[in-house]
């Protein structure tokens, strides 16, 4: 079973998908699994608290291309020792990190685009970057693993995931 077939298991998409939010947009590339992803669920929000986002998306607040520009002037201006570091060990830096989620706590999910974007890592870094931490994992399988808790990080609250994790494509700028 594949991790999209098992996160589907987990938490049901919604009835209806808004594909729109399909490729569209100018800027950094999408790795094949997202896009899956959002053929899936479209762009929404994992357990009342984690967002993905999507290409092309009307809304700012939900667009790849949008929120990874926004991201990037903020660490243009101030990246955190142990970020650059890490960063570097992958052979870049903040302004090619791509921002594919966040949560509530602005804190952000972003891909450190090395080689195939199949195997893109994905860095989270908490609001303030006060912590971090890296998987390994594409979104869809960073998803399910923090819904599943089989990835655990202080970046995020103790009480996320819930029980019975679920998806809402609504948003309230």
């Amino acid at each position: 079973m594949s991790d999209l077939e098992r996160l589907v298991s987990l938490c049901p998409p919604p009835a209806v998908v808004d594909r729109a939010v399909l490729g569209r947009g100018v800027g950094p590339a999408i790795p094949a699994s997202h896009l899956d992803l959002l053929n899936a669920y479209g762009t929404g929000c994992f357990d009342e608290f984690l967002w993905i986002y999507g290409a092309g998306v009307e809304n700012k607040h939900l667009d790849i291309h949008s929120r990874t520009h926004g991201m990037r002037k903020i660490l243009r201006r101030n990246t955190a020792d142990g970020i650059r570091e890490v960063l570097r060990s992958y052979g870049v830096d903040a302004s090619e990190l791509i921002q594919w989620g966040g949560t509530d706590n602005a804190d952000s999910l972003m891909w450190i685009p090395v080689g195939d974007p199949v195997g893109w890592p994905t860095l989270i870094i908490e609001s303030g970057q006060l912590g971090f931490t890296v998987s390994p994992r594409s979104s869809t399988g960073v998803l399910l693993d923090l819904l599943t808790g089989v990835l655990r990080t202080d970046v995020f609250p103790f009480d996320f995931p819930s029980e019975n994790p679920s998806f809402s494509t609504d948003f309230i700028p």
